[in-house]
C-alpha cells in the first residue's frame, strides 16, 4: 500500500509541471493569434483606405476622360454641322434642276422628222368599245318560191349573180297542168342562195332562190347590262375591223326594246352603207360609240407629251428657244389629250418628235457635268 501511494504521489508531482507547460503554450498561441488578428485588421484598414483613394482617383480620371469625351463629341458635332452645311450648300449649288432649253430652229426640227404646231381648243369624247357583227339587211332580202308544185326544167341563175327585179332565175313545170312558168327575182340584188337543181320537184313552201340587196347592211352591236342605259339612238359610232375595209363613221339607228333571254344583252343597230361592196355579212367588227363630247381650251396629240426628268412635259417655244414645259393632263381620246395647265392656246409647241429636243438637252447636261 505504501508503495502504491508513493507511485500516485510521484505521478501527481510529474503532472503539475506538464499541465503548466500546456497552459503556457495555449496562452502564447492565443496571444499570438490576437496579434495576427490585430495586424490583419490594420492591413485591411490600410488596404481599404488605399482602395478608396484609388477609386476616388479613378473616378476623377473617369470624370476627366468623360469631360474630354464630351469636348471631343462637341467638336465632332461642330465638324458634322459644318460638313452638313457645306454639303447642303454644295447640293443647293449643283443639285437643283436649272431651267433647261435648246435652240434648234423649226426648220431643223422638221428636217429631223419633228412636227411643230400651234396649241388650240379641241373636242374630246367619252367613248365605249363594243363588239358587233355585220348582217344582212332583212328589209332588202327576197325569197323566190313557186306558186304551186312544180318540177324544175331549167336553171339560169347561180349564187353570186347580180340580178334585177323581174329577171328569170329558173323555169318550172306544173305537176298539175304541165304548164311552164318562170321563177323571177322580186328585187335587184345578188343571188346569195340557191336550193334547186335541174329536174328537182319543189313545193310552194320551198325557197328556190334568195336574193339580197347588199348595198345596205345591218351592223348589230351587243350591249352589256351596264351599257344599255348609256347607248342612245343618234350617238356617233366608229366601225372598224382588224382585217378589211377602212373604218367608217356612222351613228346608232335603232335600239331593240327587248333584252335577249339567253344572253341578257341589249341590241343596237346601224344601217351601214355598202354601195362599194367592201363590207360583207358575217364580219366581226368593233364599234366605238361616243357617249359624250366635251370642249377643251387646249388639246394636243399624245405624241407631244414626253417624260423628262421624271415629269410629263411638252416642248414649248419661248423666244428663240424650246423649253420642256411641265403639263397637267386631262382626258384622252383617239390619240389626243387635254392639257389642263402648262400650255396656253396660241403657243407654238412640238407636236411630234420631242425626243430630238430631249436628246439635245441630255447631251448638254452630260457635257456640263463632265466639264464640271
Amino acid at each position: 500500500m505504501k508503495s502504491l501511494a508513493s507511485f500516485w504521489i510521484f505521478m501527481m508531482s510529474m503532472a503539475l509541471p506538464l499541465s503548466g507547460v500546456s497552459i503556457s503554450v495555449q496562452a502564447q498561441e492565443a496571444e499570438h493569434s490576437d496579434h495576427e488578428h490585430e495586424q490583419t485588421q490594420k492591413e485591411k484598414t490600410h488596404n481599404d483606405e488605399d482602395s478608396g483613394e484609388h477609386d476616388d482617383h479613378s473616378e476623377h480620371e473617369d470624370h476627366e476622360e468623360g469631360h474630354d469625351d464630351h469636348q471631343d463629341h462637341g467638336e465632332n458635332e461642330g465638324a458634322h454641322d459644318e460638313a452638313g452645311e457645306e454639303a447642303h450648300e454644295e447640293h443647293d449649288e449643283h443639285g437643283g434642276h436649272e431651267e433647261q432649253s435648246t435652240s434648234i430652229d423649226p426648220q431643223t426640227l422638221r428636217a429631223l422628222g419633228a412636227e411643230v404646231s400651234i396649241a388650240s381648243p379641241g373636242r374630246v369624247s367619252q367613248t365605249v368599245s363594243l363588239p358587233g357583227e355585220v348582217r344582212l339587211n332583212k328589209e332588202a332580202v327576197a325569197q323566190i318560191t313557186p306558186r304551186y308544185p312544180a318540177q324544175i326544167v331549167d336553171v339560169s341563175a347561180r349564187i353570186g349573180d347580180s340580178v334585177a327585179a323581174g329577171d328569170t332565175l329558173a323555169i318550172g313545170e306544173s305537176s298539175q297542168t304541165l304548164q311552164r312558168f318562170s321563177l323571177k327575182s322580186l328585187i335587184r340584188g345578188t343571188v346569195i342562195d340557191r336550193s334547186v337543181t335541174l329536174g328537182e320537184h319543189i313545193q310552194p313552201s320551198d325557197a328556190a332562190f334568195v336574193v339580197a340587196d347588199l348595198s345596205t347592211l345591218w351592223v348589230d352591236i351587243a350591249l352589256y347590262p351596264r351599257q344599255i342605259g348609256l347607248v342612245k339612238k343618234g350617238q356617233p359610232v366608229r366601225i372598224s375591223t382588224t382585217f378589211g375595209p377602212e373604218p367608217v363613221n356612222t351613228q346608232i339607228d335603232y335600239l331593240d326594246p327587248m333584252v335577249s333571254e339567253q344572253l341578257r344583252t341589249g341590241l343596237a343597230r346601224i344601217y351601214l352603207d355598202n354601195a362599194a361592196g367592201q363590207w360583207r355579212p358575217g364580219m366581226f367588227i368593233d364599234a366605238e360609240v361616243t357617249l359624250t363630247e366635251t370642249e377643251a381650251e387646249v388639246v394636243v396629240p399624245q405624241t407631244a407629251v414626253i417624260k423628262y426628268q421624271g415629269r410629263q412635259v411638252v416642248f414649248v417655244k419661248e423666244g428663240d428657244s424650246w423649253h420642256p414645259r411641265p403639263v397637267v393632263l386631262g382626258a384622252k381620246d383617239r390619240g389626243q389629250v387635254v392639257i389642263l395647265s402648262g400650255v396656253s392656246s396660241g403657243e407654238q409647241y412640238v407636236a411630234k418628235g420631242g425626243f430630238t429636243l430631249k436628246a439635245d438637252l441630255l447631251k448638254s447636261e452630260f457635257e456640263s457635268g463632265h466639264n464640271h
